[in-house]
């Protein structure tokens, strides 16, 4: 849905916690929280877009990056005049990551990238990518290295595109690298630190997700409030059936307990205090609300 990106970056919701030395407004998470949750109240598609983009990939870059790697990518990335992505994920490396297959290879002023990434999230249409390749398997976690590739690179390329059953503005992928030339000055952060940089990365993402699990419960529970007035049964609306009202109040219910939750992880990151664990609970609460009140719905 290229317009309505479009229209999300004259917004500047795309640089919401980005410092306006780098194109953004200079928010913060639980603003970020409430961005996530208003798009994903309209589309779950393009609140994955939006977050996979801000959240996930341009988080990295933003908090580890370089002053001039912040100039090159975040800035436009803040600004939506470009998308990103973020390339951790492969067939034997999902939730260990620490087997993951991608090699980088050191040779003078650059890396030679090689391996495949499936699953990620704006693959089709980022132009900037957040790749974590090991530049030694013995290391296992302590070789795994960060980089950004830009979409133009020789080597790189998109390759299959899923079908998926949902969400479909958004395009997952795999990602190729073939003899990807990537310069040394793309590195980000230490080398052998990437796992650290991506955790880090996932962790925050998670308040994010569960936004989105929020508008999307919330956009079921609306839904449902409205058919429920305007449907007749016994010569009056199914909402004056306690069934139904039960149904709905527990909607309502477990939508305001994930958004409460998600605020709290948001206002507990941008404190400085502990928030993994509050981030993870509210993600799978949320999530578990979206379903259910989906089905409900």
């Amino acid at each position: 849905p290229a317009e309505v990106i479009k229209g999300i970056a004259k917004l500047g919701l795309f640089g919401v916690t980005i410092s306006e030395e780098y194109g953004g407004s200079g928010g913060d998470s639980v603003c970020l929280a409430i961005a996530c949750q208003e798009i994903s109240h309209a589309s779950a598609g393009v609140g994955a877009i939006y977050l996979a983009s801000l959240s996930l990939a341009c988080y990295p870059i933003y908090k580890f990056g370089t002053r001039e790697q912040k100039r090159l990518f975040v800035t436009p990335l803040a600004k939506g005049e470009k998308l990103a992505c973020f390339a951790l994920t492969e067939t034997g490396a999902g939730s260990d990551p620490g087997t993951l297959e991608t090699t980088a290879l050191c040779q003078g002023d650059e890396y030679i990238i090689n391996g495949t990434k499936i699953f990620i999230t704006n693959g089709g249409e980022a132009e900037t990518t957040v790749v974590f390749a090991t530049i030694d398997k013995s290391l296992r976690h302590k070789g795994i290295t960060a980089f950004i590739v830009d979409k133009n690179t020789a080597g790189f390329s998109v390759g299959k595109k899923e079908r998926k059953l949902g969400i479909h503005g958004s395009s997952t992928t795999e990602l190729i690298f073939e003899n990807c030339h990537v310069p040394a000055i793309n590195q980000l952060g230490e080398t052998g630190r990437g796992l650290r940089i991506a955790l880090e990365a996932i962790d925050s993402s998670r308040i994010s997700v569960a936004a989105q699990a929020v508008g999307i419960a919330q956009a079921a529970l609306d839904a449902s409030l409205n058919y429920a007035k305007e449907r007749q049964q016994f010569g009056q609306p199914i909402a004056s059936f306690q069934a139904i009202q039960w149904m709905l109040a527990d909607m309502g219910t477990n939508t305001e307990a994930a958004r409460l939750l998600t605020y709290q992880a948001a206002f507990l990151k941008d404190k400085g205090l502990p928030f993994i664990k509050e981030a993870a609970m509210a993600k799978v609460f949320a999530a578990e609300t979206a379903i259910d009140s989906s089905i409900k719905a």
